[in-house]
């Protein structure tokens, strides 16, 4: 009931974990808003929304274009009111060596994660902080603590949403908007499956266990200081505080 009648917003929406998030989020009695390059996966996703009673937006745009970003945030804005969470969820991986990274390939890793949370964020927290309350739950992944051979681009990118989140966090201490990271271990998603079509699904962490932890993070109390949680396959979930 916390969570009811507030208006999310989830980057990457389509499948795997960002779709795991939405539909968390309608369960729980939010109006949603998710966005993918994919048309066909995000409209699903906005339609399974709207078949659990809640209203959806579905938006197809580049996260790392700001035109694209501001037109998501009008319409989720106009179609179903102020947003009061932000998931920052969209990205991508390049699996090379460095040496091999193209300045395309740098790019496209660093603009999806770094460049798109900047403006998601930077877009949806003045009203926010307008409103009086405000969430950002970015997913990052255990790859922003340990480094990773050939992930150079990746770890970079996750070790720099972390650092955002902490720094956003502390701007924001004199408010009641938060800014929470949840860093996943891997996932039993069709990103991870394309690298490792060896691994068993069944042995991953699931979408929906980062999802829970999300909506663990929205329904903390107002005095509660959790910043980041760290997910492993298969061990205790660490929050930090």
């Amino acid at each position: 009931m916390k969570l009811a009648q507030r208006v999310a917003l989830v980057t990457g929406g389509g499948r795997g974990i960002g779709r795991a998030i939405a539909l968390s989020l309608a369960e729980a009695g939010c109006d949603v808003a998710v966005s993918s390059r994919t048309e066909r996966e995000v409209a699903a996703v906005a339609a399974e929304v709207e078949a659990m009673g809640r209203r959806a937006v579905a938006h197809v745009g580049n996260i790392a274009d700001e035109e694209d970003v501001q037109d998501l945030v009008d319409r989720a804005v106009r179609k179903l009111g102020p947003i009061h969470i932000l998931v920052n969820n969209a990205g991508s991986v390049c699996r090379k060596p460095l040496i091999q990274n193209s300045i395309n390939d740098w790019d496209n890793v660093q603009n999806s994660h770094l460049r798109g949370m900047f403006l998601a964020t930077r877009l949806t927290l003045p009203g926010m902080l307008e409103q009086g309350w405000g969430r950002i739950v970015t997913i990052s992944s255990i790859a922003g603590k340990l480094g990773v051979a050939h992930r150079v681009a990746y770890c970079t990118a996750k070790w720099g949403q972390i650092g955002f989140t902490e720094a956003l966090n502390q701007e924001l201490r004199s408010t009641r908007v938060r800014a929470h990271v949840v860093c996943p271990g891997p996932v039993a998603t069709r990103m991870r499956a394309e690298g490792f079509p060896e691994e068993m699904p069944e042995t991953l962490i699931q979408p929906e266990d980062v999802a829970s932890q999300v909506l663990y993070l929205l329904t903390l109390p107002e005095t509660a200081n959790v910043p980041e949680i760290v997910m492993h396959p298969g061990q205790p979930i660490r929050y930090r505080d």
